[in-house]
């Protein structure tokens, strides 16, 4: 029976959600690589949950359909029905360029996600946004795969859309009722639209209370005067998402410090601006640079400041705050603060954020002087602008945002219904991708990569799964060109992200010197339990062997057949398979210490170390009689006598690790 999974792609700011979601369901979580950290790897180990990553990182190998797209638009013009003409062959470029950028990413993701739906039941969907790649990506492919897409959506959506886009999401979880008419406008059903709060809102009713507090503490912090008036000047740049967004970083600059100019010209004096800029640009230090000299050019430097942080501290400290089409609006509504939307040609093309009954007062740049003086200076203006019905725009309920939208997603998610039980052998064999389960999740095996002495240059770990033990490897050898191999696509893909090359494959399908591994330079080869899952491990020890440099060290860890357990249930007439384990249904050859040793030696090595791994199940057994010469043990249907103490090892083991070197002159 496939396990149950949600692909969760939340922002952080709203971890607490996943957190409430997992209280009471144990689901793998598929998420975005550029999306996970240690709080969110914590959060899902702490609820006994699996994670599986998306690749985001640039790293994704360019795969065929990809290189086939590009090179058929870098072929020309003419390819794609362009005339040809230098505007033409600009716009085929950007094309070509764009293309490059993006697809490698979203190609590998369907892939990986081709994979995860073969081996899980994906419940829902759930995203801050459809609009930008990762998001439009995640939302197209699940509604393409009968998987309902949830929207917690991260910005009010006030505007109106003139521009013809669709949602991609099946379900809206809106902060207010404003919000969900903005949606009902777009066409989505009402019944889809779900009012359920902003969690980054619920701190600012109690920031409100706090006021005088809070602007003591930022007023210490910002070396300002809690007794000044503070403008807070929130910025909204254009993110090139829209060929209509005009928005720009400089002009908002020059509004601002023109318009406190005025204010002090007027004789207010004593107001202070606070340009909040975003944490999130990539010149954020650029633009502090720019502003500083703006408002040197207007001699204003000693009554600025300029903040990224503490947003919505500076919402609930201010006397007013003024924006562009921004949330930051609400916040300042929501505290009980006086917010201006500033009114540009953008937002009138994009609808207009807000209207009449709203709330938030609206002017042109040119405007905002005067309209800041009476709010400064008219306290029954001031009153009256305030917003009355806060729950237009936030409506939390008793419950908590949390507590309301874990309960929205398995409102939202999909019936997984169990399937028919099914026999180990119906699970595992013949099944594309079977082992892909523990493949993803995999734990990297430090004892083995400890096992490794001789500094090795090039390694290759074969059946490397997620590549987290091939990671280890190169952690410890920062130097090393570390490879892997591995059947399962979506380990492959993960693998990809962690070592240098990984080939998606069988190994006895590979000729490594084709793919550009010279024969007598492997310094590092690890077996990690895959040689008892081939047909022919001979061969492929034969196969290794030339490639080894002549320090070279093979490290290989294989099941114990001559185990206790095993044989005390073999003397009971049980050689049961399993999904994993000793008798995993995959395991196709079966070795003994003595076998392993008689291995090795016929396929051209000499052992120099061997380990072993004492099986749990037995351990009170070993502690109690390894100190004895001979040791006879009685179960249930059979009796071993006078085991050595090596011998009582070996029965009471359930794995050898052992390091192999290549003899000189083999005849294998």
């Amino acid at each position: 029976m496939k396990k149950t999974a949600l692909i969760y792609a939340l922002w952080s700011k709203n971890l607490p959600i996943l957190d409430h979601y997992l209280q009471t369901r144990v689901r793998a979580v598929i998420m975005p690589g550029h999306l996970i950290d240690d709080s969110v790897r914590q959060l899902v180990a702490n609820r006994g949950c699996e994670l599986h990553v998306l690749p985001t990182d640039g790293s994704v190998q360019q795969l065929h359909v990809t290189q086939r797209l590009i090179a058929h638009l870098t072929s020309g013009v003419a390819s794609i029905g362009l005339a040809d003409d230098p505007a033409s062959r600009q716009v085929l470029e950007c094309i070509a360029t764009e293309a490059a950028t993006n697809l490698p990413t979203v190609e590998g993701w369907l892939d990986v996600l081709a994979s995860l739906a073969r081996d899980y039941d994906i419940e829902i969907t759930v995203l801050n946004e459809d609009v930008m790649r990762e998001g439009k990506t995640l939302a197209a492919w699940s509604r393409a795969h009968g998987i309902p897409v949830l929207q917690m959506a991260h910005g009010t959506g006030m505007g109106r859309d003139y521009v013809g886009e669709t949602s991609l999401s099946d379900h809206m979880a809106v902060a207010g009722r404003r919000s969900a008419e903005y949606f009902e406008d777009l066409g989505l059903p009402a019944d889809h639209i779900h009012v359920i709060g902003n969690l980054q809102w619920e701190i600012l009713p109690a920031l409100a209370q706090q006021r005088p507090q809070l602007r003591a503490e930022l007023a210490k912090a910002y070396a300002l005067s809690a007794d000044d008036h503070w403008i807070v000047w929130g910025t909204t740049w254009n993110a090139h998402l829209s060929a209509l967004d005009n928005r720009d970083a400089v002009e908002q600059m020059e509004d601002a410090c023109r318009t406190l100019l005025a204010l002090h010209e007027a004789g207010l004096t004593n107001v202070k601006l606070i340009f909040k800029d975003r944490p999130a640009i990539a010149s954020l230090d650029a633009a502090r640079e720019q502003f500083t000299r703006i408002a040197a050019a207007n001699g204003i430097t000693d009554h600025v400041r300029f903040a990224t942080d503490d947003g919505r501290y500076w919402a609930a400290g201010a006397d007013v705050t003024v924006s562009y089409e921004s949330n930051l609006a609400i916040e300042s509504m929501l505290a009980d603060v006086p917010a201006i939307n500033v009114v540009t040609d953008f937002g009138v093309v994009a609808g207009g954020a807000f209207g009449a009954n709203d709330g938030v007062l609206e002017a042109p740049a040119a405007e905002l002087p005067a309209l800041i003086a009476r709010l400064f200076t008219d306290p029954a203006f001031r009153a009256a602008s305030l917003c009355r019905d806060k729950t237009r725009y936030h409506d939390a309920g008793t419950a908590g945002v949390a507590v309301r939208a874990a309960e929205l997603i398995g409102r939202c998610a999909r019936e997984i219904r169990p399937a028919a039980p099914q026999y180990v052998w119906q699970q595992y064999l013949d099944v594309e991708s079977a082992d892909s389960v523990e493949a993803y999740h995999a734990y990297g095996r430090s004892d083995l990569v400890a096992l490794f002495s001789n500094n090795p240059r090039t390694a290759i770990d074969v059946g490397c799964a997620a590549g987290s033990t091939a990671a280890l490897l190169k952690q410890r050898f920062p130097q090393c060109r570390v490879w892997g191999v591995e059947m399962n696509r979506a380990a492959a893909a993960m693998a990809s992200q962690k070592i240098d090359r990984v080939l998606l494959g069988k190994f006895e399908d590979f000729d490594l010197e084709s793919e550009g591994i010279a024969k007598g330079t492997l310094d590092a080869v690890l077996l990690a339990d895959v040689l008892e899952h081939m047909y022919n491990p001979w061969d492929v020890m034969v196969k290794l062997r030339p490639y080894m440099s002549p320090q070279g060290q093979l490290v290989l860890s294989i099941p114990n057949v001559r185990n206790l357990t095993l044989l005390d249930e073999l003397s009971k007439g049980n050689w049961t398979y399993a999904s994993a384990g000793l008798l995993d249904i995959t395991h196709i050859r079966f070795f003994t210490l003595a076998e392993i040793r008689k291995f090795c030696r016929e396929t051209g090595y000499r052992i120099t170390q061997t380990l072993n791994s004492i099986d749990r199940r037995l351990e009170s057994l070993w502690t109690a009689n390894q100190g004895q010469a001979l040791t006879t043990i009685d179960t249930e249907r059979i009796t071993l006598k006078n085991l050595t103490r090596d011998e009582l090892m070996e029965v009471c083991t359930i794995q050898f690790y052992l390091v192999l070197e290549k003899e000189a002159a083999a005849h294998a």
